[in-house]
This record gives structure tokens, C-alpha cells and sequence, in this order.
């Protein structure tokens, strides 16, 4: 029983970490933090 309990809380736990990085991501606050002339990395634009 307490085996469930304990994955039940770790799904939860991603889940909403990854719901977050989501909606980082949508807001622009994913990749390089809206500073797209300092990212190494593409951005997109």
C-alpha cells in the first residue's frame, strides 16, 4: 500500500513539473530566458 502512495505522490510530482516547464516554455521563459542575442542554443528565431 505504501508503495502506491509514494509512486502516486512521485506522478504527481512530474506531472506538475512538467505542466510548469509547459507553461515556462509558452510564457517565453524556456531555452535562454527571453535573451535570444546571449542563447547558444536556437530559439527559434
Amino acid at each position: 500500500m505504501t508503495t502506491w502512495i509514494v509512486g502516486g505522490i512521485l506522478v504527481i510530482l512530474v506531472a506538475a513539473i512538467i505542466w510548469k516547464m509547459i507553461r515556462d516554455n509558452k510564457a517565453g521563459k524556456g531555452g535562454c530566458g527571453g535573451d535570444c542575442l546571449h542563447c547558444r542554443s536556437n530559439c527559434g528565431h
